[in-house]
């Protein structure tokens, strides 16, 4: 029996959000990208002739997304003004959530106490001599 792949799906596709989308599509077996999302008619454009082809299917309301049955995570590539909001709907969702950094600007945004959740912030220094 093959090993279960987590559904998943993007938010935004810019510079980020399309790297993380290709990878999860071509480069994670244990990873089905299912959706996608973002406003941006350029970036729906790109996304109809790389990921639809593939049964990605492709929203421009980041709410609608959400309730795409079957959804167990969203890896948020948005831009940073929305990270926070939209990482809290996804976990209020009750999804897993990889989000780009930073996961906001303002401390008074991110209210991780109100969710009863806890936060671990990885910041990880690098032993390559070019850092």
């Amino acid at each position: 029996m093959p090993p279960r792949k987590l559904k998943i799906a993007c938010a935004g596709l810019g510079r980020m959000g399309k790297r993380h989308a290709l990878h999860f599509l071509n480069r994670t077996p244990r990873a089905e990208l299912v959706a996608a999302s973002t406003p941006d008619d350029a970036e729906i454009q790109w996304a109809k002739q790389h990921l639809e082809p593939y049964g990605v299917r492709l929203y421009k309301d980041y709410d609608e997304m959400l309730k795409q049955e079957g959804l167990e995570a969203v890896v948020i590539a948005s831009v940073t003004t929305v990270h926070a909001e939209q990482a809290i709907k996804a976990i209020e969702a009750n999804l897993h959530v990889l989000c780009e950094k930073p996961l906001s600007t303002s401390v008074e945004i991110v209210s991780i106490r109100k969710l009863g959740l806890e936060l671990e912030a990885d910041s990880r220094i690098h032993s390559h001599k070019a850092w």
